[in-house]
């Protein structure tokens, strides 16, 4: 390993790269392929002993599978990120101190990190596919990775030889017991008695262990399942079910004084519930109502796509019978010495074709633009219903504030007059009895409170306006921007396929007229 201190320390350069390639090229392989070329193409790439100190200039190489880069003087592993497709990494003999920067490798299935100086398994979490695992000769000196190395479940070989963990008298056993599904435990075969009677010795452990891991896996369960309402709410611009009650509070500091009164919360819980109720209403109706958009959506690009398949089959049917035609033509002139006013039409039907695809490019624009008015009359229906239920929503909001001030507004006046009595509640707190000193600062308290949870729904409301018109407005725009190119690029191939055509034409009757008048001479 090449280590010594004096060494000319190694950077991944191009020309590294370019040796590494060409040294693992197939020889098989004709032609010589450009840098860029074998980069975007490499699924391997390998540079041991090369004294490289950083990991860094692997750009483009998003095929790699293989990347070995051991025996050099490494101390992190970083800019790795892109290689989504990587499944063997070998970096054994080198420095590295921590496992990290492998979160986007979730393909990895043989990580060799042997002979470095890291002293905790982590930064493998997103490696599911994790089967072989090679930590030899650090400085990992705790049992706790037991615990971490659950979570592979396709986790069989594992080598740990030359750890200080490896001196404590429970390290086989217990990684057994917690590592059942291990075929290989340092170079060993494990063998099923012993991980039987592991398990049978850790039982009491093992079994909270996989409690805990059943209270995390519901957990996460949980999470993934609120992940995806969160995400189809805001597909359907429903985001607002899911945090209007809480923005209502979010910045009230006036109910951060009113908060103490008693009773409060019951009122606070009523506003709760019929906010809840009707969001539930909303989030049933909006969901429906997404649900007609997509079929609206994919009912348009359906049409749309048998409007262009029907188009293309004729313009290709037009094209082949041209090509053969010209194919006849030129034959003829070749072996037949045919005269060359058989040429001649060949340009006039080339001129023809030309304006007959123009024509029906015209169509398909045309077409497009009747199918395209077609969804926008269907999709603005369902938008109009949706911008209904927002205001029927909003509706039913605004008058649940009303009454959650209203039960506010009474509850303080009945407080108020008990105070002024002299018959307060007993064990009333001491905020509780300050707010009730000075009714025109409560009545105020009340009255901001009111009005920031109003501005906070009409503010919610426009949020959901002019979102569900930004989102009609882009899917609308990004068919239209779609057609423009397709009917731009659909122009140019056209004439660069006529020119094209009129070039091998022209030249044919070049060369055959000048066949001729080199003969008279």
């Amino acid at each position: 390993m090449p280590s010594n201190e004096n060494d000319d320390i190694a950077v991944i350069d191009e020309e590294l790269i370019q040796h590494a390639l060409a040294d693992s090229a197939d020889p098989s392989a004709g032609g010589a392929l450009s840098l860029a070329s074998m980069v975007s193409e490499a699924t391997s790439l390998r540079l041991s002993f090369k004294s490289i100190k950083k990991i860094d200039n692997l750009a483009g190489f998003e095929n790699l599978t293989t990347l070995c880069l051991d025996n050099n003087v490494i101390d992190s592993i970083c800019n790795i990120s892109h290689l989504t497709q990587l499944k063997w990494l070998d970096l054994s003999f080198n420095n590295i101190t921590e496992i990290e920067g492998l979160n986007s490798c979730t393909q990895l299935m043989d990580v060799s990190l042997f002979n470095n100086k890291i002293d905790t398994i982590q930064g493998l979490d997103e490696c599911k596919e994790l089967q072989c695992l090679s930590l030899g000769n650090n400085k990992i000196n705790s049992l706790d990775i037991c615990q971490y190395l659950r979570k592979f479940k396709k986790l069989h070989l594992i080598n740990l030889e030359g750890n200080p963990v490896c001196g404590e008298p429970e390290y086989k056993a217990q990684l057994l017991a917690f590592l059942p599904k291990i075929k290989y435990l340092d170079y060993a075969l494990i063998h099923a008695s012993d991980v039987a009677n592991a398990r049978e010795q850790y039982q009491d452990e093992l079994q909270d262990a996989e409690e805990q891991e059943l209270i995390e896996a519901d957990k996460a369960n949980r999470d993934a399942t609120a992940a995806q309402e969160t995400a189809m709410l805001e597909a359907a611009n429903l985001t607002v079910t899911q945090t209007i009650f809480d923005d209502f509070f979010k910045e009230d500091t006036e109910y951060n004084k009113l908060q103490h009164l008693p009773q409060i919360n019951d009122i606070v819980e009523d506003l709760q519930n019929s906010i809840n109720t009707q969001s539930e209403e909303l989030k049933d109706k909006g969901l429906a109502l997404q649900k007609q958009k997509e079929e609206e959506i994919e009912k348009f690009e359906k049409a749309l796509e048998g409007v262009r398949a029907k188009g293309a089959s004729i313009s290709i049917k037009k094209i082949e019978d041209f090509a053969r035609q010209k194919k006849r033509v030129f034959r003829d002139i070749e072996v037949n010495d045919a005269s060359l006013t058989k040429a001649q039409p060949l340009l006039d039907n080339l001129k023809d074709l030309y304006d007959q695809l123009m024509d029906m490019e015209m169509q398909q624009v045309q077409q497009f633009q009747e199918l395209l008015d077609q969804f926008e009359n269907a999709y603005g229906i369902l938008k109009s219903q949706c911008a209904e239920q927002t205001t029927n929503y909003f509706k039913t909001i605004q008058e649940a504030e009303e009454k959650y001030h209203e039960d506010v507004t009474k509850l303080a006046n009945d407080l108020l007059s008990k105070a002024g009595e002299g018959e307060l509640p007993e064990g009333l707190t001491e905020d509780a009895k300050n707010l009730l000193v000075d009714r025109d600062a409560l009545m105020a308290s009340i009255s901001s409170s009111h009005d920031i949870h109003v501005s906070k729904a009409y503010a919610a409301e426009s949020i959901m306006e002019e979102k569900e018109k930004q989102n009609a407005e882009t899917i609308v725009k990004k068919y239209t921007d779609d057609a423009a190119t397709r009917n731009r690029s659909r122009i140019m191939e056209l004439y660069k396929f006529v020119e094209d055509s009129k070039a091998s034409i022209l030249m044919i009757m070049n060369q055959k007229t000048q066949e001729e008048e080199d003969d008279e001479y």
